[in-house]
């Protein structure tokens, strides 16, 4: 059975978050990973420092959660993405809200990874929060989905 969708009011909001904010986020992130990568002297390809590296020096410490941060923002992209646009079809008010929630918690999130000086980065726990605006984005399109049945 085929289904109409109409684009609602303000549907602009989701596609500027999902397709604006959150881009221009992971942009910010990888340019702080590639500014740090020179003081900590990780050279290309290697992702990450070594152990022997960070024991020495600080800013391959700093640069290894720089780099975790960023990685963990790109593994979830695509489900805040995704249900953001999808839900905000139906949730044109929630979703936006939601994800705008999102990107400043995923940016707590990395400003504690990197900025703390509390071991084994646990300084990110500054921005668990996305992970609630996560599971929100998720319900608002599993409710999206319902709808269509």
């Amino acid at each position: 059975m085929p289904i109409s969708l109409t684009i609602p009011d303000g549907y602009g909001y989701t596609v500027l978050i999902a397709l604006g904010a959150i881009p221009i986020l992971s942009f910010v992130q990888g340019s702080i990973v590639t500014m740090l990568r020179k003081g900590a002297n990780v050279k290309y390809p290697n992702a990450y420092a070594t152990a022997e590296q960070i024991k020495s020096s600080k800013e391959a410490y700093k640069f290894n959660c720089a780099q975790r941060a960023h990685g963990n923002l790109l593994e979830n992209m695509p489900t805040a993405i995704s249900t953001l646009l999808f839900g905000g079809l139906f949730y044109p008010r929630a979703a936006p809200v939601m994800g705008s929630l999102w990107v400043v918690f995923r940016a707590f999130y990395a400003y504690g990874y990197i900025t703390s000086n509390k071991p084994d980065g646990k300084g990110r726990s500054l921005g668990y929060g996305f992970w609630l605006s996560q599971l929100g984005l998720i319900g608002l399109a599993i409710s999206a989905g319902l709808k269509m049945l």
